[in-house]
């Protein structure tokens, strides 16, 4: 991993940790942070992140009532709720199909979501303002 993929994970990390709430299942070890961010005129929405080490950020949140518009351009990774638990592995068990962390949701965990790959903190800060109903300051 790159300076820059370390530097765009801390500071999703760190602006998560000051204006969201850490999701009641907690955060995963190494890998990941749960959140409900607080959205203006709205409940809080689900948002994961995934900080593997050696990867990209990854955020994911619950795909309902996002304003794509509002993303200038970012275009999400769609990943249907139908996705979960439909395939099975080589010894024929049936496996989740997402990211191990958002199980523990309540919305992300079955329903629709959206997955960034943001590579910039202008994009980090574009997606969470998108995802709070805020705009840019």
């Amino acid at each position: 991993m790159n300076d820059q993929n370390g530097s765009v994970k801390k500071y999703c990390q760190d602006r998560l940790d000051r204006e969201a709430a850490v999701h009641r299942s907690g955060h995963q070890n190494v890998h990941a942070r749960r959140y409900l961010l607080p959205r203006t005129a709205a409940g809080p929405v689900e948002v994961a992140i995934i900080v593997k080490p050696d990867s990209k950020l990854q955020i994911w949140c619950e795909a309902g009532d996002v304003d794509l518009s509002r993303l200038s351009g970012l275009r999400p990774e769609t990943r249907p709720g139908s996705e979960t638990y439909s395939k099975k592995n080589e010894r024929g068990d049936v496996v989740y199909g997402r990211h191990s962390a958002l199980r523990t949701f309540d919305r992300i965990h079955r329903g629709d979501a959206l997955r960034f790959v943001p590579e910039t903190v202008g994009e980090v800060d574009i997606i969470l303002n998108a995802l709070a109903n805020r705009s840019m300051p």
